[in-house]
């Protein structure tokens, strides 16, 4: 008897992502979205996009002013980072995000996700 594997997993990541346990996985999720989003953070001296902190399934943007600029209670400049936007993550949203989801299938598809806790 003969069997044919296929060697790609093709996940359906929006609609499977609640049952993905894996922190290694979120991790490279968080990093790959923070750079992803980049080009969309207010940037004078980059230090808003450059001080993080990613975790799984989290980014903290750790200046003290962050959270102000995040909700747009600061003026900025768009000449270093032309997208630049309040609520940065939502403005990439529409073009990015699809990206993140070809990025998180190739993680799966490259047999590291650890399905197994």
């Amino acid at each position: 008897m003969k069997f044919n594997i296929n060697a790609e997993s093709h996940i359906d990541i929006p609609k499977h992502m609640r049952k993905i346990q894996d922190n290694d996985f979120w991790r490279f999720a968080a990093g790959e979205w923070h750079g992803l989003y980049t080009p969309y953070v207010p940037m004078d001296s980059g230090d808003l996009f450059k001080i993080v902190n990613i975790k799984p399934k989290e980014i903290e943007h750790n200046v003290p002013y962050a959270h102000r600029v995040y909700e747009g209670d600061f003026n900025f400049r768009k000449d270093n980072h032309p997208k630049a936007s309040r609520r940065w993550d939502e403005a990439a949203r529409p073009t990015e995000e699809p990206k993140l989801i070809s990025a998180m299938q190739g993680y799966i598809d490259s047999g590291r996700l650890n399905l197994n806790g």
